[in-house]
């Protein structure tokens, strides 16, 4: 059963959405110094890789082309001359070597059919006979087979397949939620855990959910895949740009969505009000605005500066939402936190008005004079979460009011991190006449490695906030790393954050 699974997502991948796996069954295989190079000059090249034979010690320069979907004779003579470039061309990046036995690759999640078996065997006796570069075809059942059979790859063996399957039925069945991914991807993690494995799971249950349109958990899955491949010491930089890249690709995917919609502020909440419209708009909100903050942050990093101003607009006319500053629990902190820091880089005045909403959003959710319940934690699940939203006018209601909240510790650390003082001593004395508490957590990412929660992970039950002139002179809590991945790894983490690396991101 799970072959059938394996071979589905195969059928169904792209090109691009092939990178990540690809690259994972690279260097599960022993292939060493891999590049991904696919662009404008790749020279007939997707990947370039190297791998020595344990028996005769010999290594070889691989050139790798992938493609997707069955290749017939039409797409044979396509990609044939691509195949031949990576026979003769030695330019394309630094790494290959062009003195090296050349060995030139085809990778197809389909399999030659019709008349393309017969060509491609009369091309390799072409091959052989000039002297040139071996060439070697990678069809679907041999990447089943390695996806399967192959327990250096990761998703072999009867108790990982059994858990997989379980998420997938999950998925099919709409019970997959942003906890529960958090939890199942900490497997993920050494010491049990390797990036190979994680790209190729990852790489599945984003087919899975992409197919039952909840875009916004394959965000999720991905995120937790760049914590992953950043906390494996033998990912490459490949691997971590690949998981970086589908971060940004199904940003991109939720912006093509989203521009359409902003031309007129209706337009959004007519395609996302339902029956319970006041929990499922602001959710939406907020996560499609997560993402165009992250994709932002990413395609600058990138030096994509179409993406940048896309994801700019896209985030500016998003963030005038009303749902996207009325964060319905603690889960929602961080899309504030990315939302508030990537505004503030291009517009400073629209984020200090976005930050002041979510404010008052939060501090109405606390006052018990508007039946105010407070805002779900995030142990919660969805059903307290909206329980707390929308019982707290019921008199049937036996749900106390929360007294805690991670979102204000997130608003007055963004408060200070835009240089507003108003906004911070408001808040400041609203939560203490409502007796809220703002709460966090530590821990050494080291030995966490940004889980949300876990034995090395440990709660700050009180944040003290001093006045103004106090609390300005303080340093700030500085990330252990770069400013971009430290956003990124926020989100997947959504319990803490370090405001000291907020200033870096231009």
């Amino acid at each position: 059963m799970f072959r059938d699974v394996v071979g589905t997502f195969l059928d169904t991948l792209t090109e691009r959405e092939f990178d990540g796996p690809l690259l994972a069954l690279l260097h599960a295989r022993g292939f060493t110094d891999i590049h991904f190079i696919h662009g404008a000059f790749e020279f007939g090249k997707d990947v370039l890789a190297k791998k020595t034979d344990p028996e005769t010690g010999e290594t070889r320069q691989y050139v790798i082309q992938s493609k997707a979907g069955d290749i017939g004779q039409p797409e044979w003579r396509a990609v044939r001359p691509q195949l031949e470039e990576c026979e003769y061309n030695t330019i394309g990046h630094p790494s290959f070597d062009p003195d090296l036995p050349r060995v030139a690759v085809l990778v197809t999640t389909g399999r030659l059919k019709g008349a393309a078996p017969t060509d491609v065997t009369e091309y390799r006796k072409s091959v052989e006979a000039r002297g040139l570069a071996d060439l070697e075809i990678w069809e679907k059942p041999d990447l089943v087979e390695c996806l399967c059979d192959d327990p250096i790859v990761g998703v072999a063996g009867d108790e990982v397949q059994a858990d997989l399957m379980g998420m997938l039925t999950s998925v099919r069945d709409g019970g997959v939620t942003d906890r529960r991914i958090e939890m199942y991807t900490r497997r993920w993690l050494p010491p049990t855990g390797a990036a190979p494995r994680a790209s190729v799971e990852a790489a599945i249950l984003v087919n899975a959910l992409l197919r039952t349109k909840r875009l916004d958990l394959a965000m999720s899955v991905s995120l937790q895949l760049v914590r992953a491949t950043e906390h494996d010491p033998a990912a490459s930089g490949d691997a971590k740009s690949a998981a970086k890249r589908l971060v940004l690709g199904l940003a991109l995917q939720i912006c093509d969505q989203t521009e359409p919609l902003l031309k007129d502020p209706l337009d959004f909440v007519r395609t996302t009000v339902s029956q319970l419209a006041m929990l499922t708009y602001p959710v939406i909100c907020c996560r499609v605005a997560e993402a165009l903050a992250l994709g932002l942050a990413l395609a600058r990093e990138d030096g994509d500066g179409d993406a940048a101003t896309r994801f700019e607009e896209a985030l500016r006319g998003l963030a005038e939402q009303p749902g996207a500053a009325r964060p319905v629990g603690d889960l929602f902190a961080p899309s504030v936190v990315a939302v508030t820091v990537m505004l503030a880089t291009f517009d400073p005045m629209a984020a200090k008005a976005y930050l002041g909403r979510v404010a008052r959003w939060l501090l109405d959710r606390y006052d018990e004079d508007l039946a105010g319940l407070g805002l779900a934690s995030l142990a919660e699940d969805e059903e307290k979460t909206a329980e707390r939203l929308l019982a707290g006018s019921l008199a049937s209601t036996t749900m106390e009011r929360r007294t805690s909240s991670y979102l204000a510790t997130v608003v007055l650390d963004l408060a200070r991190h835009l240089g507003d003082r108003d906004l911070y001593e408001a808040v400041r004395d609203n939560i203490n006449a409502l007796r809220v508490v703002p709460q966090a957590t530590s821990a050494d990412e080291g030995k966490a490695r940004w889980t949300r929660g876990g034995t090395d992970v440990w709660p700050l039950p009180r944040v003290e906030f001093e006045p103004w002139g106090v609390q300005s002179a303080r340093s700030l809590l500085s990330p252990p790393v770069e400013p971009v991945l430290s956003l990124i790894l926020a989100s997947a983490c959504r319990s803490r954050h370090y405001p000291g690396g907020w200033s870096g991101l231009t």
